[in-house]
């Protein structure tokens, strides 16, 4: 049998180091490079996306829980979508009392972020207004950063109410986390999502640590309508069939 000749004990701990050092390298370069979001900027203008709320209300009336589903989609887009801004390298965070409000050019949707706190917790008040539609009101929290799953990653909690023309209003909470991978850059989102509305629909997401996103909306305790898809391709939903009594 051919003899294998290892390379000295040596050899095999300076190319660990060299391993090491780029990877080092790497991290450093992402953390110094790169667009560097604000918090609240970036999450404002995340804010605007609300064309599935628009879309829902023209149907609301037949399919009330497309309704709540279109409302979980957009909390879920505004969540991924201004997670930039939480990464490793974000930008400086707005003072405590500072307040942005911008308005849609195209769309006229306005909204404004208020910081009311820093630390411990990141505290931002948030309300959206959409031209003959309604308006979205929350608050967002972000704790402090730590390591999930040999990652950098921030707790993320939402708490929104939905409040439309017909008088349809819905309740969403959310329980996720935002990260990244260091070496690649992506971010990640993973949790949970709960959401209910006067329709007596009530709804549940999870997130999971690879982006999938499964979940279910139930009426009197019967599921009406699955979700599925990605957080970066964005939620949908599938309606049952529901036969009439």
């Amino acid at each position: 049998m051919p003899q294998v000749k290892l390379p000295p004990k040596r050899e095999v701990v300076k190319t660990a180091l060299i391993a090491s050092t780029l990877a080092g390298g790497v991290l450093a370069a992402r953390l110094l490079t790169g667009r560097k979001d604000n918090p609240a900027q970036r999450f404002t203008e995340a804010l605007f996306a609300t064309e599935r709320l628009r879309e829902a209300t023209q149907q609301m009336a037949e399919t009330p829980e497309r309704m709540l589903a279109a409302c979980a989609a957009y909390l879920l887009d505004v969540a991924y979508h201004s997670s930039e801004g939480l990464r490793a390298r974000g930008g400086a965070e707005d003072a405590i009392g500072k307040s942005r409000t911008r308005v849609h050019p195209y769309t006229h949707v306005a909204a404004t972020v208020l910081t009311e706190a820093l630390a411990p917790e990141h505290v931002l008040t948030y309300a959206v207004t959409i031209p003959e539609v309604g308006e979205v009101r929350g608050t967002r929290r972000v704790g402090g950063l730590h390591i999930s799953g040999h990652a950098p990653a921030r707790p993320l909690q939402d708490t929104a109410q939905v409040t439309l023309e017909e008088g349809y209003t819905a309740q969403l909470e959310s329980e996720l986390e935002i990260g990244e991978y260091l070496v690649t850059g992506r971010t990640r989102l993973f949790g949970q999502m709960t959401l209910r509305d006067n329709r007596d629909n009530v709804g549940r997401l999870h997130i999971g640590y690879d982006g999938t996103v499964s979940g279910t909306i139930t009426r009197n305790a019967r599921v009406i309508g699955r979700f599925e898809g990605r957080v970066a391709d964005g939620l949908q939903f599938k309606q049952y069939q529901i036969e009439s009594r």
